[in-house]
């Protein structure tokens, strides 16, 4: 090796190019930048001067050609190590993974290039890449991160059952990891495994992370909401003025029946109502939206003004519909119709369910408490609880389900129904 190309490393007593020992010296200078930011995003340091580092970022690509294979991809991961402390993500992309299939960089390298890169696949929708990149990591380290980041691509991936499992060791890892749980919920009530998902539940609830019921597992949880699966419908002002109108609302429901339509047909204008016809599960759901987010939906309550207009005088139903949160329509289900146990997305919102036709054998099961519907009466529940649905009479059950906010949510823009003890 020609002179002043080789330097001596005390440390390992091997010779090392120039370009190699460089490359050591900037490491040294990016780590300690490094350290520093990461005290400073942890709020305990005051940020770093970050000025430096795209000249020796520079500085690295220049010394590229000149590093042995095992080298080049520990200034790989430098580089994208370090255009993601700038920001620079789309910049740090290509070297993350050009470190992460790399093979002889150390473990902790190879760590901080697949957990720097994982969330940025994340962010791009590359599954394929993510699920690799979590693998190497499990096999490297086995953290609770690697089996949550391969459980949330297996599932993007349509894997549920593997996806559970991922998850699920992730939370045995990490019982609070809050996004964990919510990832896992998605994945085992896909399978129907509602007993799964009450134990894992479970154990959030037990943490004190989120939920404070494994009966209540939405995906977006107020804590400063009520949590009750069953309210008092003669609190609330829109349960009197359904039931002081139901001959309104039957009449103009008969005019209706050419406009059912069975749920999941996407008339609602969102994607509720796809997500509800994977609840069935014997049976037919039908359905007439009133207040929605589509054209058919401005029909229907053209063919239905009267009780259209009754519900767009309460702020807390039309604005909830509004929200594409959740939605006013007549709903029917046909004999020995089922709905599976499932939770509904979020807290800051209650059903009220007005009887119009009911039959016997068919009962509503939330939080574990079974009702049954009555004829021009209401019932009014918080479908962020467990619940099912079982019809087992001879003739269709018919309500007028109405989604609207909480009472206790942080909604300024209506009147507050007075609050009454927890059940």
């Amino acid at each position: 090796m020609p002179a002043g190309d080789a330097r001596f490393c005390e440390g390992c007593g091997l010779v090392r190019s120039d370009a190699g020992a460089r490359l050591d010296e900037i490491r040294a200078q990016l780590d300690a930048v490094a350290t520093e930011h990461c005290q400073a995003v942890m709020g305990g340091a005051p940020r770093p001067d970050l000025a430096g580092i795209p000249g020796l970022l520079a500085e690295v690509q220049r010394l590229l050609p000149d590093l042995p294979s095992s080298e080049r991809a520990k200034a790989d991961m430098m580089m994208g190590c370090g255009w993601h402390m700038l920001g620079e993500d789309e910049k740090a992309l290509e070297p993350l993974l050009r470190a992460v299939s790399s093979q002889g960089l150390a473990v902790s390298d190879h760590l901080s290039a697949i957990l720097v890169v994982m969330p940025l696949l994340r962010q791009r929708c590359r599954w394929s890449q993510l699920l690799q990149a979590g693998e190497k990591a499990y096999d490297l380290a086995g953290r609770w991160v690697l089996p949550f980041m391969k459980g949330v691509a297996l599932s993007r991936l349509n894997c549920m059952e593997q996806a559970a499992d991922c998850l699920e060791e992730a939370i045995q890892m990490k019982p609070g990891l809050k996004q964990a749980h919510l990832e896992f919920q998605q994945a085992a009530a896909e399978l129907g495994d509602t007993q799964r998902c009450r134990r894992v539940a479970q154990l959030l609830v037990d943490h004190g992370g989120y939920w404070v019921s494994s009966l209540q597992r939405p995906l977006h949880f107020d804590p400063k909401v009520r949590s009750q699966p069953w309210h008092d419908p003669r609190r609330f002002k829109l349960v009197h003025a359904l039931e002081d109108n139901f001959g309104v609302i039957c009449a103009e429901l008969e005019a209706m029946e050419r406009r059912w339509g069975k749920v999941g047909s996407g008339h609602r204008g969102n994607e509720n109502s796809r997500h509800d016809a994977d609840l069935v599960t014997a049976g037919e759901w039908q359905e007439v939206v009133l207040l929605g987010d589509s054209q058919e939906c401005q029909d229907n309550c053209a063919s239905c003004p009267r009780t259209s207009e009754l519900l767009q005088s309460f702020p807390e139903v039309a604005s909830c519909a509004a929200a594409k949160l959740g939605e006013s329509l007549f709903s029917r289900l046909l004999p020995g119709t089922r709905l599976r146990a499932h939770c509904g997305p979020t807290n800051l919102r209650l059903t009220c369910h007005l009887g119009i036709c009911i039959p016997s054998g068919c009962e509503i099961i939330c939080g574990g408490e079974a009702r049954r519907w009555e004829t021009g009466r209401c019932l009014v529940f918080d479908d962020s609880f467990e619940h099912e649905v079982r019809h087992e009479g001879a003739e269709a059950r018919t309500v007028l389900l109405v989604n609207f906010w909480h009472p206790d949510a942080e909604m300024p823009e209506w009147p507050k129904e007075p609050k009454e003890p927890a059940a």
